[in-house]
């Protein structure tokens, strides 16, 4: 085996006094893409010349996979951070565990490297040691790597969202869903005040059917509000389930608006004539409502709601949409 590297005057020419034939026998080395050919790209890692040690990192990221894990221990070991780095990036592209690698790289004090080394180590942790240990970082990127790992526990998720990073609670909480766990109201409501993101919150806010879901219709984002009618749309079909009832109960008005959309039952009809008849619901919400029944206006009775909403209201928005509504097809 090494008898046929040797063999191969291209091979030799790496070490060659002239440097236009050592780049020529980089490049031709290059062109044959024998992985086997790696390791004599292995001395170049100290050239003085930036252009050799690049083409070094290159051969590596070539044929470091086609070859093995052990391929990555000299780069790890290499004293120069774009080694460490270059063995870091290329971790990920082995299916067989790399875990001694990671190791290695994880203890160097390396930022890029430790993130990598992570995904590696989580990837495959037997017994939760590395879940464990990466949990306790100081570094929010690292331990929401932690927080994927197929190894971690209810407990340590319900721990994770006392943690001071956001984006470390966010993580948590969606694996929280990932993994059908309920979290309590007091602590949803809590998670809201320090800013976590809403649509995060919102699918354990529907299953409790409580405080945090009025708090989160009665929010003015209108990104929670979307996310919030979207889930209410895809989960429930009649105005007589427990969360619907919840939230007409508490007048939470702009969200049932736009979860009625597209239903035509006489309950929704009633509810949707509610809401556009109450003087204190936002006047653009009532209008839109007003306006998509503008293609039923060959029903009688909505052509005699808009005549009497037209007498009633102070709005001289909804008044101009009622009399288009009452007067259509005459």
């Amino acid at each position: 085996e090494t008898m046929a590297k040797e063999s191969n005057p291209f091979v030799a020419q790496l070490k060659h006094k002239d440097v236009s034939i050592r780049r020529k026998a980089v490049r031709t080395l290059f062109e044959l893409d024998d992985p086997h050919n790696l390791e004599a790209f292995h001395f170049l890692l100290n050239d003085r010349d930036s252009w050799f040690r690049s083409k070094a990192l290159e051969a590596h990221k070539m044929w470091a996979s086609k070859i093995g894990i052990e391929s990555l221990e000299f780069l790890a070991g290499h004293k120069s951070i774009d080694a460490k780095r270059c063995a870091a990036n290329l971790l990920e592209e082995f299916n067989e565990d790399t875990t001694e690698i990671a190791k290695i790289l994880f203890d160097f004090d390396d930022k890029i490297c430790q993130i990598k080394a992570s995904k590696a180590l989580i990837k495959f942790d037997k017994d939760g040691t590395y879940t464990r240990k990466l949990l306790s970082s100081e570094n929010e990127k690292i331990m929401s790597i932690a927080l994927t790992s197929e190894k971690i526990t209810k407990q340590q998720l319900l721990e994770s969202l006392q943690k001071k990073s956001i984006n470390v609670k966010n993580v948590a909480l969606s694996r929280l869903y990932f993994y059908n766990h309920d979290i309590k109201d007091q602590v949803l409501i809590e998670l809201f005040s320090q800013g976590v993101e809403g649509k995060e919150i919102i699918p354990f806010a529907i299953n409790n059917a409580s405080n945090c879901l009025i708090k989160l219709a009665k929010s003015n984002n209108s990104k929670i509000i979307k996310k919030l009618v979207s889930e209410l749309r895809n989960k429930f079909t009649s105005t007589e389930e427990p969360v619907i009832k919840l939230l007409i109960d508490n007048n939470c008005h702009i969200v049932l608006g736009r979860w009625l959309q597209g239903r035509r039952d006489p309950r929704s009809d009633e509810l949707r004539w509610e809401i556009i008849e109450n003087e204190e619901v936002d006047e653009i919400e009532r209008s839109r409502l007003l306006e998509r029944l503008l293609g039923r206006t060959d029903e009688e009775e909505i052509k005699i709601k808009a005549e009497s909403l037209l007498k009633s209201t102070n709005s001289e928005l909804l008044k101009i949409i009622a009399h288009n509504l009452s007067t259509a097809g005459d």
